[in-house]
């Protein structure tokens, strides 16, 4: 809970969870209630999802790029998918890393006058 003297506002938030909150988060959730800061009267509501649509998108791909979402199954199959990712990464740096090395030593073979002057090298 804080209290904004700037425009006199009561905001709760990360201790309200409610239904339109998307995801696992420890702390609470993402919805927000105003309370007036002098009469404390109810100003209004922030839902993270269901009111506007950019925030829904937001929401949800917030949640989901933390894998805040779907339980463990989820966070272990992410965990898996961001090694696949970095494994495959590491191979294609290796197989550019051959190819190229092997691509330099043909260009200085085929460079090499010790190998144009040899005639039993050529076939």
């Amino acid at each position: 809970m804080g209290y904004d003297p700037r425009r006199g506002l009561h905001l709760h938030r990360d201790i309200v969870t409610s239904s339109r909150d998307a995801g696992e988060f420890r702390e609470g959730g993402n919805t927000r209630l105003a309370f007036h800061g002098d009469s404390g009267a109810f100003l209004g509501i922030y839902l993270p999802t269901g009111q506007a649509a950019g925030d829904a998108v937001t929401t949800w791909l917030t949640a989901l790029h933390m894998a805040a979402v779907w339980g463990l199954p989820f966070k272990v199959s992410m965990t898996l998918m961001g090694a696949l990712v970095a494994m495959l990464s590491a191979t294609g740096v290796i197989i550019w890393w051959k190819k190229r090395k092997a691509r330099r030593w043909r260009k200085l073979a085929v460079r090499s006058p010790a190998i144009e002057s040899c005639k039993t090298c050529r076939n």
